[in-house]
């Protein structure tokens, strides 16, 4: 019943964005998120991404990171490319991801020095592996209303240092529902990340990757949002894990085992009651946990992706789908990955 739920509002969704008006069809750029420490991807993934006309690859060059002990911001996580043949062949938007953690205590010109470091080692390490003239840097930092105004002085310092290159920065479902309190990034675009839209500690949630109609609560007043946006959707999967008390107690991410086919797991509401301790994806789970698989489903997310293309003012974008694995990728067909791509003409 929910998945012909699904199906129903993309079809409604679909026939919506048909009939609103004449417009000549979005151009969509296709890209993936490349989230891992070391570039050295599968024949497989370099095939799937080439077959479906991905043209620009988003990669993570660093993470920035509190340092508790020195009480500064430092990196951690910087990319080791080991295969640069293919990864020059396609756009390369070099990302930055900060912790949110690391604005807490910073004072103005503090910020001034982590917006030079972050540039510098940005060059540098573009630099090192072969695509130095890349066009654009994007900024990813799930900032808060705390942190908007020193997050966002880092994105001017750091717009000024590279002014001949475009800044982007990642916006979350809920800075664009709550814009005046979480304000407008100051950059030149932003990319809405269509996925981690409910409370995963919550043992309530059915699915807190992606929710079509959960989607639908944040995107109301979307087209007036004054960033052209492109979009981020999911295709990665994991297991929540509860305690016997329905208390968070973890993740375990892009496990392959198939929960109904396992003596130790029995169906219980949203997920599995664990029947006896066992391993699942190399983690140990024990007798009494809850857990809730979530997935991104072919139809949810095309039903994300057809409601996002009503509601988003730009007639060019780029669409990037997260992320660049087997293991991810090996769940999807390559006409399922196409109807994601297709969902946001």
């Amino acid at each position: 019943m929910q998945r012909l739920t699904v199906i129903f509002v993309l079809m409604l969704a679909l026939c919506n964005t048909g009939c609103k008006s004449n417009r000549k069809p979005r151009e969509t750029e296709r890209a993936f998120y490349h989230w891992k420490t070391v570039f050295a991807p599968t024949a497989y993934e370099k095939r799937r991404a080439d077959s479906l006309g991905a043209t620009t690859l988003y990669i993570k060059l660093f993470d920035v990171v509190w340092n508790s002990v020195s009480k500064v911001p430092e990196p951690a996580a910087k990319l080791l490319v080991k295969d640069s043949a293919w990864l020059l062949q396609k756009k390369i938007i070099p990302v930055v991801f900060i912790t949110n953690e690391c604005f807490y205590g910073l004072d103005s010109a503090q910020v001034l020095q982590l917006a030079k470091n972050i540039t510098t080692l940005a060059d540098k390490l573009a630099e090192q592996n072969g695509f130095g003239h890349y066009p654009e840097l994007q900024i990813d930092c799930d900032w808060s209303e705390t942190t908007r105004d020193r997050y966002f002085q880092l994105l001017r310092t750091i717009k000024a240092a590279n002014n001949k290159r475009m800044l982007s920065a990642t916006i979350r479902l809920h800075q664009v529902k709550y814009k005046q309190s979480s304000g407008i990034p100051p950059v030149d675009r932003g990319l809405l990340m269509c996925y981690n839209m409910g409370d995963l500690q919550q043992a309530h949630v059915k699915n807190s990757i992606i929710d079509a109609q959960e989607f639908q609560r944040y995107i109301q007043h979307l087209s007036t949002y004054p960033l052209p946006l492109d979009a981020g959707l999911p295709l990665f999967s994991w297991v929540v894990i509860f305690d016997h008390q329905g208390r968070f107690a973890g993740l375990i991410r892009n496990t392959p085992t198939a929960l109904e086919n396992a003596s130790a797991f029995k169906r219980s509401g949203t997920g599995y009651l664990v029947q006896k301790d066992t391993l699942l994806g190399g983690r140990p789970v024990k007798t009494g946990q809850f857990l809730r698989p979530e997935n991104s489903e072919v139809a949810t997310v095309t039903t994300v992706g057809a409601l996002l293309a009503r509601r988003l003012s730009n007639n060019r974008l780029r669409v990037a789908l997260y992320h660049l694995d087997s293991l991810t990728l090996n769940k999807y067909s390559f006409y399922e990955m196409e109807s994601i791509y297709n969902s946001l003409h």
